[in-house]
């Protein structure tokens, strides 16, 4: 009675309780795997496509910044200010913060402490040019300022009356540098501090324009300066034109 019976436990064994073969269990859950393996890959270029959308638009915004950036400082600069311009180099002196006062009272050759409107917020060791009717002479501050007077680091040489200008004048460098991924960089310097401007560059050029449209390479000529932008991620080339103070 129970050899009878055999056959049909191993019956049992392929088939569940509610009627369902276990090989079309098998087939149903290979099937269900494939499904979900193909939805995670789909998953995952969507989420590439995405970051590497968000990676864009941040380069962009990096680089609409930075631009902005370059185009408001440039505009400070004067031929007479420009120390350097190259194509991979431009520096020039101008006064990015806008620190400027006037002197309270006269000034006397051999005099270091100038007395002045506001001197608040100047730093030390930054570089300052007194002007007056006839003459400008630049000098370096010796302390912080104060309220009332900046301390030079040197003797001035000449005499200003009262009302004569001081202002800052900030030492501006734009120049190019490879990254650690053979990537170019625009670098933006003011007076010791350095830091990249706008990054992932396939490369950077600087070109210098006289009044009449050529290029220059007589600084005392340049009246224009142009900065023309690879990006690395194969998007159009950006040229960027700023016309320099006369």
């Amino acid at each position: 009675m129970s050899g009878s019976k055999r056959p049909y436990g191993w019956v049992n064994i392929l088939i569940s309780p509610s009627g369902v073969c276990l090989s079309e269990l098998m087939v149903a859950l290979t099937i269900g795997t494939l499904v979900l393996a193909g939805s995670l890959e789909a998953f995952n270029i969507v989420q590439a496509q995405a970051v590497r959308q968000q990676r864009i638009m941040a380069a962009q915004q990096e680089m609409r910044l930075g631009l902005e950036v370059f185009e408001q400082e440039v505009r400070m600069a004067s031929s007479s200010a420009i120390a350097i311009a190259r194509s991979d180099r431009f520096e020039f002196s101008a006064n990015i913060h806008g620190l400027r006062t006037v002197t309270t009272g006269s000034v006397a050759a051999g005099q270091t402490v100038l007395p002045v409107q506001n001197g608040s917020g100047w730093e030390a060791g930054k570089s300052v040019v007194l002007c007056g009717v006839s003459r400008c002479e630049y000098s370096r501050l010796g302390s912080a300022g104060q309220r009332s007077q900046l301390l030079l680091s040197g003797p001035v040489g000449g005499t200003y009356p009262a009302g004569a200008s001081v202002e800052v004048r900030n030492r501006v460098t734009y120049y190019t540098r490879m990254d650690d991924r053979d990537r170019m960089q625009l670098m933006r310097q003011i007076d010791g501090g350095a830091g990249v401007l706008i990054g992932d560059l396939q490369s950077v050029r600087l070109s210098y324009w006289d009044e009449w449209g050529q290029a220059s390479a007589n600084i005392g000529r340049i009246v224009r300066v142009a900065v023309e932008l690879v990006p690395i991620a194969g998007d159009p080339k950006v040229v960027r034109d700023v016309t320099v103070r006369s």
